[in-house]
C-alpha cells in the first residue's frame, strides 16, 4: 500500500510560512499532489512534530479498509474493498463536511481523530461490555474464523470443522463469533440479518439455483476483493465471486451483525 508519512518540526513549519519559494527538496517532505494545500489543512498545530499516516485516493490496502469499514458503520455509502477509490473520497467529503472539517477527500488526523470516539461504545459507559468490539474488528474475526477452517472437506449434514456441508459451515464460523444464524441458506436469506447494497467484508453473500430448490440455496463469507470463503464440494474454499457461474446466480447480500 502506499503510505505517506510527515515528519514536521516547529522550524520547518515556520520556514515553509515565510518562505514559500524553498526548493523542491524541503516540499518532498509531504510528497504534494497538484493541490497540496489540502494535505496542510488536516494538520494542525497539535500535529506537528509527529509521524502522521494520511490516505488519499488511489491508496490500497488494509488501512483504507478499516478507514472504510468505519465510515460505512455510520452511515456512509461506501465499499469495503481495499481501494481508496471515488466513492471512498466522497463519503470522506461528506464524513468532513457533516463534522465542519475541511472538505478535501484525503483521510488526515483530523478526520481519523473525528472518528475514532464513534467507532468505541457511542459515548454510553452502560454499553461498554456488550459494545466494546470494533464493528469492524468482529468483521476481522468473522473472516479469521472462516480462514480457520479452509480446507476442511465437504459432507451433507457436517457442522463441525471435521466436516462442513454449506450452511453448517456458515453456522459454525458466526456461531463461533456469537452470532445465531438459521439452519440452511433458504432460512437466513428471509429471517436473518439486513439486506445491503453494497457487499462488506464478514457480510454473507447469497446465492440461488445451485441445486434444486427454491429460495436461497447457498452463501458465502465475504473477505474483501471480491473474494469469498465457502463450503462447496471442494471443502471449505475461497472462491471469486466475479466468476460467471456465481454471477449467474447471485442474488445479494446481507450483513448478519
Amino acid at each position: 500500500m502506499k503510505m505517506r508519512k510527515l515528519f514536521l518540526s516547529s522550524s520547518l513549519v515556520t520556514v515553509v510560512m515565510f518562505a514559500p519559494m524553498w526548493s523542491e527538496s524541503a516540499s518532498a517532505y509531504a510528497e504534494p499532489d497538484e493541490d497540496d494545500h489540502s494535505v496542510q489543512d488536516d494538520y494542525t498545530e497539535d500535529n506537528m512534530g509527529t509521524s502522521q499516516t494520511y490516505l488519499i485516493t488511489d491508496d490500497q490496502g488494509s488501512e483504507v479498509e478499516q478507514l472504510q469499514s468505519e465510515l460505512r458503520n455510520q452511515g456512509y455509502t461506501v465499499q469495503v474493498d481495499g481501494v481508496f477509490g471515488p466513492e471512498t473520497e466522497d463519503a470522506v467529503k461528506e464524513y468532513q463536511s457533516d463534522q465542519g472539517l475541511v472538505i478535501d477527500g484525503i483521510a488526515g488526523p483530523n478526520t481519523y481523530q473525528a472518528l475514532e470516539p464513534d467507532t468505541s461504545s457511542n459515548g454510553d459507559p452502560s454499553n461498554e461490555d456488550s459494545e466494546n468490539q470494533d464493528p469492524a474488528s468482529s468483521d476481522s474475526d468473522i473472516v479469521a474464523t472462516a480462514q480457520s477452517v479452509l480446507g476442511t472437506p465437504y459432507h451433507w449434514g457436517g457442522t463441525t470443522p471435521d466436516r462442513f456441508d454449506s450452511s453448517g459451515f456458515i453456522n459454525y464460523v458466526f456461531d463461533q463469533n456469537g452470532i445465531d444464524v438459521s439452519r440452511t441458506h433458504a432460512e437466513m436469506w428471509e429471517n436473518d440479518g439486513e439486506h445491503v447494497t453494497s457487499m462488506s467484508i464478514g457480510d454473507l453473500v447469497f446465492f440461488e439455483g445451485t441445486y434444486d430448490t427454491t429460495g436461497a440455496s447457498h452463501s458465502g463469507i465475504y473477505i474483501g476483493d471480491n473474494q469469498m470463503i465457502h463450503a462447496g464440494n471442494k471443502g471449505v474454499v475461497q472462491a471469486d465471486i466475479t466468476s460467471d457461474y456465481w454471477q449467474d446466480h447471485i442474488i445479494g447480500t446481507k450483513t448478519m451483525q
